[in-house]
């Protein structure tokens, strides 16, 4: 009897064991080793500035979050596939992150991208993070599609307005980079001009990534307009700003967010004095502790000022991972989160997600003034309220 009660004994505490073991294995922290974000970015073809600034802000972000015991204990990491910005390719990125490493979330930008994206988001229920695109198509893009940068019917308009109320212009050219962005701002820029009583005399496209923009240079200079409207890629706008002051053809010049880099610098150089344009603030003067946090360990890691779009990507991967952290990795629910949550002031500005994904964010005016970027005339500020 004793022998068959120690046997049974046995038997259970086997059993007992077996099964504890099973829902420690199941459940396990170390079953999820690490938790990645996808990141779809141009890091080749005529958007690759972009893309290289965004992945510098979130490595920024993720290295932050892995030193404070990543999400839930589990480190974060960047499934980075590279869009050469161009849709087909970013679709082929796209399958592979969400179908083969079942990712959630994708951070992303280029206009192109981001709208060629958007459906196939939207149908897997996979959240799409635009942090560079500006097409205000993209405010409409779908329920899985979230923006943290100022789309064109923001940037746009209120150039419009600055151009015709502050700056008292009448007659108004836009010279625009032909694609989804291009067109948007095009778009947006000559049908508020006009409601206001001004005049569009032209508005000519350029291809990107050309070298000789000449020809719509002169279609634009024959129209006479006294202020030019030129949304298009850093390296571009340098490029069409340099022909031009060669060709003698100097009007006030404005431009949108992207502007600032140092390809207009490098490129474009004296031909860049004067031209006003769009910007979230990254000014380290009075900046909230975030914003310094943020440029003082991109200095540290790069030796450069971050741009804009660093401050975007570093940013959306923080309100990432606090979703995450809040709910789940789950996109249904981070969306949820996105749409319910607190205004987050992060480095790029404070980010409050309106009902279809987009933001409007508060904008500085600046200006290129003996060969740096600086505030054009803090007056003219357009504070959030203004929206």
């Amino acid at each position: 009897m004793i022998k068959k009660k120690t046997l049974t004994l046995y038997i259970f505490i086997i059993l007992a064991t077996c099964l504890i073991a099973f829902a420690l294995w199941k459940f396990r922290p170390s079953k999820i080793s690490t938790l990645s974000i996808g990141a779809i970015l141009p890091m080749t073809g005529s958007g690759a500035q972009y893309g290289e600034e965004v992945r510098r802000g979130v490595e920024i972000a993720i290295e932050e979050i892995n030193r404070n015991a990543g999400i839930k204990g589990i480190p974060m990491k960047m499934a980075l596939e590279d869009s050469a910005t161009d849709p087909k390719t970013a679709a082929f990125a796209f399958e592979k992150l969400t179908s083969t490493k079942k990712i959630q979330v994708i951070i992303t930008e280029v206009s192109g991208v981001v709208l060629a994206l958007a459906p196939k988001a939207n149908e897997k229920k996979v959240i799409l993070f635009n942090v560079g695109a500006q097409n205000p198509e993209i405010r409409k893009a779908g329920p899985y599609v979230f923006s943290n940068i100022n789309d064109a019917t923001v940037e746009s308009k209120l150039l419009a307005e600055f151009a015709f109320n502050k700056l008292g212009f009448r007659k108004a050219a836009v010279l625009f980079a032909d694609v989804a962005y291009g067109e948007g701002a095009r778009s947006i820029f000559s049908d508020s001009f006009r409601k206001l009583g001004g005049s569009i005399v032209a508005e000519t496209s350029f291809r990107e990534d050309g070298l000789d923009f000449r020809a719509q240079i002169i279609e634009v200079k024959k129209a006479n307009p006294e202020v030019v409207y030129l949304p298009g890629h850093t390296k571009d706008m340098a490029k069409v700003l340099k022909q031009a002051f060669e060709m003698g053809f100097r009007p006030q010049w404005l431009s949108y967010t992207a502007f600032e880099g140092e390809d207009i610098l490098r490129i474009a150089r004296n031909a860049a004095e004067g031209v006003i344009y769009t910007s979230m603030s990254l000014e380290y003067e009075n900046a909230p502790f975030l914003v310094k946090q943020f440029i003082d360990e991109f200095k540290n890691k790069y030796s450069i000022d971050p741009g804009i779009y660093s401050a975007t990507g570093y940013d959306a991967t923080l309100l990432i991972a606090k979703a995450i952290v809040s709910t789940t990795n789950d996109a249904t629910q981070i969306r949820e989160y996105f749409l319910s949550m607190a205004p987050f002031e992060g480095a790029s500005g404070i980010t409050k997600f309106l009902p279809n994904g987009a933001v409007e964010k508060s904008l500085i005016y600046k200006i290129v003034r003996d060969g740096k970027f600086v505030i054009f005339d803090r007056s003219a500020n357009i504070e959030r309220s203004a929206f």
